[in-house]
Parts: C-alpha cells; sequence; structure tokens
C-alpha cells in the first residue's frame, strides 16, 4: 500500500466507503451488546436491536439537534440498514456461527477500523457544520468562531455515554477519553481547515515546511486525525493493551494533580499522607 492509498483510507475516499464505515459501525454496536448485556440471549429481540442501534450511533442519533438539523438515522437509509443488517448478522445465524466468526481478530481488527473511520469522519463534518453556519457572525474577538465547531464535534462523542449513564456518571472520573480525543481532533482540523485568524495561519505555515509534495494541508490535517483515532482503536482492542490505553495520560497528569488539593493537604512533613497512615496503623494492629 503506497501513500495515497493510506490517504484515501483515512480520508474515505474509496468506492463504497460510506457503507464500509456505516455497516462496521453498526456491528461494533451490536456485537458490544450481545458480547455484554446479552451475552445470555435472554434480552427480547428489538432489546437487543435497539440497544445496538444507540450503542453504535446515538450521536448521529441526539447529537444533530444541537444544532437543529435532522439526524442522519431517519435521513439515509444506509445507518438503519445496516443496524438491520448487523443485528442479523450477530444474533440470528444458525449456530451463533456470525456471532463466533465476528469475534474472531480479523473482523474484530476490521470492525474498529470501520468504526473508528466513520468517527474520524463524523468529527470533520461535525466541525464543519457550525462552521458553516457562524462563519459569517464570529465574535468580534477573534475572526472565525471557534469554540461552537469543537464543541459540537466534542459532543458527537459523548452522546453514547451521556444516554447510558447519564451526565454526572459520565463525567464524575475526569474527562473522558472520548472528550479528549473530540477535543484534540476536532482542534487540530478546524484550525487547519477553517480559521483565518493567527492561529490557522502559523498551523498551515507549520505544515508548509513538511515534504508533503502535493499534499494539500488539510488532506493533510484530516488523514492524521484519522490515523491518531485508528491507531487509538486498534491499541484499545483486548488483543493489544486494552480500553484502559489513553494517550492523552501524559498530557492531563498536570491537571490532575493540581486538581485534587484534598490529598496533597493530607501530606504531611514526613511526606505520606493520612490515608497511607491509617492504613499502616492498621496493619501494625492487626
Amino acid at each position: 500500500m503506497n501513500l495515497s492509498h493510506a490517504i484515501a483510507f483515512l480520508t474515505a475516499d474509496f468506492a463504497h466507503a460510506a457503507e464500509f464505515q456505516n455497516i462496521f459501525m453498526a456491528i461494533q454496536g451490536a456485537m458490544a451488546v450481545r458480547s455484554g448485556p446479552n451475552k445470555d440471549k435472554k434480552m427480547s429481540w428489538f432489546h437487543a436491536f435497539a440497544q445496538g442501534v444507540v450503542t453504535a450511533f446515538a450521536g448521529g442519533l441526539l447529537a444533530p439537534f444541537w444544532m437543529g438539523r435532522g439526524t442522519p438515522m431517519l435521513s439515509n437509509d444506509l445507518c438503519m440498514g445496516s443496524c438491520i443488517i448487523a443485528f442479523l448478522l450477530v444474533n440470528c445465524i444458525p449456530g451463533d456461527l456470525g456471532y463466533k466468526l465476528l469475534s474472531l481478530f480479523p473482523f474484530k481488527l476490521l470492525t474498529v477500523m470501520g468504526a473508528q473511520l466513520f468517527r474520524a469522519r463524523g468529527i470533520v463534518a461535525y466541525v464543519n457544520i457550525p462552521y458553516q453556519a457562524f462563519k459569517e457572525i464570529p465574535s468580534k474577538y477573534y475572526p472565525t468562531p471557534v469554540f461552537g465547531p469543537i464543541l459540537n464535534a466534542m459532543l458527537l462523542g459523548n452522546m453514547g455515554g451521556f444516554f447510558w449513564k447519564g451526565f454526572h456518571a459520565h463525567l464524575q472520573n475526569g474527562m473522558p477519553f472520548a472528550f479528549q480525543n473530540g477535543l484534540f481532533v476536532a482542534s487540530t482540523y478546524h484550525f487547519v481547515a477553517n480559521d483565518k485568524g493567527p492561529i490557522g495561519e502559523a498551523a498551515r505555515d507549520m505544515i508548509s515546511l513538511l515534504p508533503l509534495g502535493d499534499i494539500d494541508a488539510v488532506i493533510f490535517v484530516t488523514a492524521m486525525g484519522s490515523l491518531f483515532m485508528q491507531v487509538n482503536g486498534i491499541l484499545q482492542m483486548p488483543d493489544f493493551i486494552g480500553p484502559s490505553f489513553n494517550p492523552f495520560n501524559i498530557l492531563s497528569a498536570p491537571l490532575k494533580y493540581l486538581s485534587s488539593p484534598g490529598e496533597k493537604s493530607q501530606v504531611g512533613s514526613s511526606g505520606v499522607t493520612k490515608k497511607k497512615r491509617r492504613k499502616r496503623n492498621k496493619k501494625k494492629v492487626e
């Protein structure tokens, strides 16, 4: 595979790219339900189907309403059609053959690649929608709308968490990975692709210094964001590092430290926290 083929994949510029993304996004949702809450196959078929649809496409179902737009789940038959096909493949083939086949590593890898490509393209689309709506009315502080496009794309990937867990449960342990990923990919894309201010100009100038040949800066940042999400999705598979993998942990460590004054205030002159001292004293008593 040469560079042009890789860029074509990462930017979804190939034949039947929409079908590829939607079917594997739907399969990922159906497999998550079949391997989790429906592992004993005791859920009613409609409950399992509906949960698979929302697990896969919660962002597509709910995020468009922020911009007063119709959801592609209703306007595009491909989304719901893919959900029906995925449900049948995962749950309805005799001998559980479909589920067993899709549980094999090559198909799991293909599913992750298709689903991550779907998510990466979603971030680009949901940055551009509010940018196009607001570009003629930026704030007086900066020539390009900044927060709206980025926040819209960030919310896209977190609708599932808000729907299933609720607001507080989704956020109680800090910024979820989906928020961190959305912030990073949406920001880099938006400033390079849309920003007419000094940040965007500086970003494009830096990209122009790279030996990219005829590759446009927008194509480059789109492909890099998609590649970043592909690598994360693959490394978060149980076959590799697992769901705990998060490349942002190094960057967020100082924020976690600064935002936990309670723990620091318990540190005495010996450098041992009260919590640790209590554990140590308990062991001595035992």
